[in-house]
């Protein structure tokens, strides 16, 4: 049987333009991607936050008293728990905690004695930022003071602290910084008042 230069030419284009269509669909189309925009920026979250503070002490009233003691530095930590809520560029917790400060003291015979501050406390800390974080923070509860000299009697009273952070934020549910703060209480006579400079780590869960 003869065979029509036409009809195989034909019969070629066809398979072609088959072939052409069935792998079209492989090579040229184009997948839709839908990518979602993170809501992080956008929504509200909040976390366990534990602390812990490591701070030296400077002590910021008369460093001698008529007792005869005389205050140099010292040092001490803080435990705080709260719940962080965390914002556009804002970090908000409010916390409770327990402060220990440790001051030294000599008197006039050059007797050592120690100045242990104790407070308990509520307060709560506002941070700007996501990685790098300045932050200003509060506390008010309740302090004692323990010298164990008999010249200086133990007593209690209101105690407050009012202090700045730099927190950074470089690692998941971590942070870390530096902080310094004012802090006192209200115990008669003598009324410890310190400045506190140190490090601090915070974990969120």
């Amino acid at each position: 049987m003869n065979t029509s230069p036409s009809l195989f030419v034909s019969v070629a284009a066809a398979g072609l333009a088959g072939v052409a269509a069935f792998l079209t669909p492989n090579t040229a189309r184009a997948d839709r991607v839908v990518v979602e925009e993170s809501s992080e920026d956008y929504e509200a979250r909040h976390s366990l936050d534990v602390a812990f503070d490591g701070e030296g002490a400077i002590p910021l009233m008369d460093r001698r008293f008529q007792s005869g003691n005389d205050l140099t530095g010292g040092g001490g930590f803080k435990v705080r728990v709260g719940e962080q809520i965390r914002f556009p560029r804002l970090r908000f917790t409010p916390e409770l905690g327990y402060g220990y400060d440790h001051l030294f003291a000599t008197d006039n015979a050059n007797n050592a004695f120690a100045w242990d501050m104790h407070r308990l406390f509520a307060g709560a800390r506002v941070g700007f930022g996501r990685v790098v974080v300045p932050t200003f923070y509060g506390h008010v509860g309740y302090g004692w003071r323990d010298t164990r000299d008999p010249s200086v009697a133990q007593a209690s009273g209101v105690a407050l602290d009012v202090g700045f952070a730099l927190d950074f934020h470089v690692v998941p549910h971590l942070g870390f910084g530096a902080h310094v703060e004012y802090a006192a209480i209200d115990a008669q006579p003598y009324t410890p008042q310190w400045l506190a400079l140190g490090l601090h780590a915070d974990l969120a869960f």
